[in-house]
Parts: C-alpha cells; structure tokens; sequence
C-alpha cells in the first residue's frame, strides 16, 4: 500500500510540474529548437580536416607523405597537388594515403565537405636533395684533365657522367675512383663540357678550356685549365 501511494504521489507530482505552461515551453518547443538549430549550424560550417605527416628521408631523393582524413563527415571532393602536378596516392587505410615524393616542393591540399564547406591547405617539402654537385679540384697533366667531384647529400651519379668535346661528340670518363670522387677525362684542346649529376638529377655543366701562358724573359710557354 505504501509503495502503491508513493508511486500514486510521484506520478502526481510530475503531472504537477508538467501542467506549469513555462515548462512544457521549454521541454517541447525551446529546448527541440534549440538542438535543431545547433545540429543544422553544424551541419553547415563544418570544415573538412586532415592530418598531413612527411617522413625523413635516408638518401635525400625520395620522402613519403602520408595523408589522414580526420573529418568526421563526408568528403565531396579532394585533390592534392606538389608544384601544380597531382600526387599518385596509394590507400593504406580506411581514410589514410600515402604518396612517395621525389623533389621539393610546396605541397597544396584542398578539401570540400558534402555542405560545399573548402579549406586549402600547404605543406613545404624541402628535406631533400635539391643542391648542385660540386668540382672541389682539378688539374690537367699529359692531355689529361683529372676532377675531384662531390656531393653531400644523395652521391655523384657516376654511372651518368659525360662530358662534350669542342665538336659535340660525348665521351666517358677514363677513369673512375668512387671512393676519392676522383674522375679523369681525355682533355679536348679546343675546351671541354663535363656533365656531372648527382643521385636526384641536379646537374652541374661545368666547362674547362685551356689557355697557353708566357712566362719569364725566355716567352717559355706554360698551359693553365681554366674552370668556367
């Protein structure tokens, strides 16, 4: 009987509030307004978000950028680009991809919600190898012009290494040392071009001439490679 009448109280009690017109107000029409307004406020600024990570790299030619979509709602259209140029990217996850970079760059992300919602993102690539190769020494004796190449970051590419006589004809190095960076080539009188890139394409064409210098009272004759 006792819980009969509490239950009997209760129930009144709660049609005692009810029938106070403020809070129907609010219960059925303020408060539902509300949450509906703010759901559709959401709906329709909701920006797009992503993550965008960029690996190191061990050899200065290629990094991998990996890209996680991190919004929450649908996407209606994405399109990453480095330089102006599309990335091949590759699915890893349900909402990640991954692109393997081979040059510097400034990389541009753009994002647009199913609400036509856009945010443009970038991200700078400047991890790898973008510097010149370099002639550190070099010196001519007996027709032969020796050179002593560098490069600090991603290696001399010997295999590719050329240089171009006075006519146009191209020939090979004489000699390679890879340990000393030391190269040789057969010196044209007339000038040489030598094409020396290194491991991620950046190509330096130094050219070498040579110039007869008179030297003392006597006029004897004395030949200088010059490095242009």
């Amino acid at each position: 009987m006792e819980q009969r009448a509490y239950h009997r109280r209760t129930a009144q009690r709660r049609r005692s509030i009810l029938s106070y017109e403020w809070v129907r107000l609010l219960l059925f029409y303020i408060l539902p307004f509300v949450v509906v307004n703010l759901l559709i406020f959401f709906l329709v600024t909701c920006k797009p978000s992503c993550e965008v990570e960029v690996t190191g790299t061990d050899d200065y030619r290629t990094t991998e950028v990996t890209f996680t979509i991190t919004s929450h709602m649908p996407l209606k259209n994405v399109t990453i680009r480095l330089d102006d140029e599309p990335l091949d990217l590759v699915q890893i996850g349900r909402k990640s991809y991954r692109s393997t970079i081979t040059h510097n760059g400034i990389l541009e992300i753009h994002m647009e919600n199913f609400n036509g919602v856009a945010v443009t993102g970038y991200e700078v690539i400047d991890i790898l190898d973008n510097q010149l190769p370099d002639v550190v020494n070099y010196s001519m004796e007996d027709g032969v012009l020796t050179l002593v190449v560098s490069d600090s970051q991603s290696g001399i590419d010997y295999d590719n290494l050329t240089a171009s006589k006075s006519d146009g004809q191209i020939i090979t190095p004489t000699s390679i040392d890879k340990n000393t960076g030391t190269v040789t080539f057969d010196m044209d009188p007339n000038g040489l071009i030598v094409n020396l890139r290194d491991m991620s394409g950046n190509e330096y064409q130094p050219s070498f001439s040579v110039t007869v210098v008179e030297e003392g009272a006597d006029s004897s004759e004395n030949a200088q490679i010059v490095i242009q």
